[in-house]
């Protein structure tokens, strides 16, 4: 119980309330974040249930996670009238998550919880009033979510998981004198996932998310509905002299389905927020070396399709192609396993055309920690 206690206190200011410049929310785990996550084909603790739940099959007992990041992001544009940056804050963030593997038992089932889809811009100094445009206010966005698995172990090569995901969305969309702030509890989706261990020291690993639609009701009778994407993401891994293993991943994520951000009022939208996004493709690859028994260091890399167009640019989600370098190591410390990250991402600059027209810019640090224990 000492040790649960432990796990609870390192990250109880995470789990209050997150928010980035940003929507999806690719670190999970401080493990899966030293990889550039690159972790669908291992998924070896329990940050399985994000990544890859089938990978549970394969831990033992009870296994319980707790996770806090910091984040730091520079993000601005220049405008013919000069540089504004975007005054969204990046608090703490903070996830856990909880599995059940039986010794000697085909079943294993899990609960975790996480900030999945965060936004929190504000370009209101870059693009002062609203004549002309359609979100030049603050958008705060947070989608908490619950996923609840179960994984069954055809055999001790192969595994297949599914589940459900509860989705708990808080908004803010203020545009001039218009403000938005509503919330929605009743958003449910599935995913299912699979790991395969075809030969000694090779892994793949595949994992579906559908999308959910998020509608939600304000405080003057008006209304914000949106869908959440779908995405697949898969891995294949490989051990060396059992002291190195190189994991290559692949995501593609189905951003085309949101298609607005709409404050809708009596069936008259009051604040339009058309998108113009597509789907993004995400490559990763992840190389860890095993120190000591239970002594691993890790370096990763990713590139990230950015999922604005430049074309109709919507700031209400300012994503841009990005490259992801990771570092991190993990250690058996105290009778608990404790993993540490540090990730820099570097957007590429991006010339956007239409009503928000500008050269986009960002970077962002990130620095996680995770704290991990098994109990039989």
């Amino acid at each position: 119980m000492k040790r649960i206690f432990i796990i609870f206190a390192a990250v109880l200011t995470g789990l209050t309330q997150a928010q980035a410049a940003g929507f999806e929310q690719p670190n999970q785990s401080a493990s899966a974040a030293s990889v550039a996550n690159a972790f669908v084909a291992t998924a070896n603790d329990a940050s399985a249930l994000i990544y890859n739940p089938a990978g549970m099959a394969w831990l033992s007992g009870v296994s319980v996670m707790g996770t806090a990041q910091l984040d730091y992001r520079d993000s601005s544009v220049a405008t013919p009238t000069g540089n504004a940056p975007n005054n969204g804050t990046e608090p703490f963030s903070g996830s856990i998550y909880a599995t059940w593997t039986p010794l000697d038992g085909r079943l294993a089932a899990g609960i975790g919880f996480s900030p999945l889809y965060v936004a929190n811009n504000d370009w209101a100094t870059a693009f002062p009033g609203t004549a002309g445009r359609s979100a030049s206010g603050v958008t705060k966005l947070t989608v908490d979510h619950t996923t609840v698995d179960f994984v069954y172990a055809i055999n001790s090569d192969l595994a297949i998981g599914g589940g459900g995901d509860w989705y708990i969305t808080r908004a803010t969309m203020t545009q001039g004198a218009k403000s938005f702030q509503g919330n929605d509890f009743t958003t449910f989706g599935g995913h299912a996932s699979l790991m395969w261990k075809p030969m000694p020291a090779w892994s793949v690993g595949a994992m579906f998310r559908s999308g959910a639609r998020v509608s939600m009701s304000g405080q003057a009778n008006d209304s914000l509905s949106f869908k959440l994407p779908d995405y697949v993401s898969a891995g294949i891994s490989h051990d060396f002299a059992d002291v190195w293993r190189l994991e290559a991943d692949a995501k593609w994520t189905r951003w085309s389905a949101l298609k607005n951000m709409n404050i809708v009022k009596g069936g008259v939208i009051t604040q339009p927020n058309a998108m113009n996004l597509r789907d993004t493709l995400t490559v990763m690859a992840g190389l860890s070396w095993a120190w000591r028994e239970s002594t691993r260091f890790s370096v990763g890399y990713a590139y990230d399709q950015g999922a604005n167009r430049s074309l109709n640019f919507s700031p209400v989600i300012a994503d841009q192609d990005n490259h992801r370098i990771s570092l991190g190591a993990g250690a058996d410390l105290f009778g608990m396993h404790v993993d540490v990250a540090y990730q820099y991402v570097y957007y590429s600059k991006k010339t956007v055309t239409g009503p928000f027209a500008g050269v986009y810019k960002d970077r962002r640090q990130s620095l996680m920690m995770s704290v991990s224990s098994e109990f039989e």
